[in-house]
């Protein structure tokens, strides 16, 4: 069976197509699956006989693995610019100035008034300063005088001051 080389044409181009759709869609791979059979399928239409196609089956693959493990050593050895604007090779390390919380630790054992109730967390003030804190598990009305007992990873946790008569009794 013959086919004219429009027809041959098409079907590969349909092929091509689908597969850059492939690309861009994401999906279950139909587009894929299809372009893969479409190119497969020009080329056995195209091929005289079956050695023919064989042998254009088995230079498309070898061109193609050639190509993928030409970029995939482009890409690992970070040479291209193209790469460069692509992959982050930046880290947001603290020794750069990249921190997730402010160190907190000089807060110990200050005392401050709660702005907010803190069930059991809310705001604090201390020496001007609002800071988020957290109860150890107790209710803290606004207004109450309170005392840092503990900062861990930027977490200040307070409890009520005790008055000289509650710390007698």
């Amino acid at each position: 069976m013959s086919f004219s080389l429009g027809v041959i044409l098409a079907v590969f181009m349909i092929g091509v197509i689908m597969l850059l759709i492939e690309i861009f869609v994401t999906g279950f791979g139909i587009f894929g699956v299809l372009g893969i059979g479409a190119v497969l399928a020009s080329l056995i239409m195209a091929g005289a006989s079956v050695g023919q196609v064989g042998l254009a089956i088995g230079l498309a693959v070898f061109l193609s693995l050639a190509a993928g493990f030409w970029a995939y050593r482009r890409i690992k050895s970070n040479q291209s610019l193209l790469w460069r604007g692509l992959i982050l090779t930046d880290s947001t390390s603290s020794e750069r100035g990249y921190l997730s919380h402010q160190d907190k630790e000089q807060l110990r054992g200050k005392v401050g008034i709660s702005l907010t109730q803190l069930r059991p967390a809310g705001t604090i003030e201390i020496d001007g300063n609002r800071v988020d804190a957290v109860t150890e598990g107790n209710f803290i009305n606004s207004g109450e005088q309170v005392v840092v007992q503990e900062v861990t990873h930027g977490r200040v946790i307070v409890r009520v001051q005790k008055t000289k008569e509650e710390s007698l009794t």
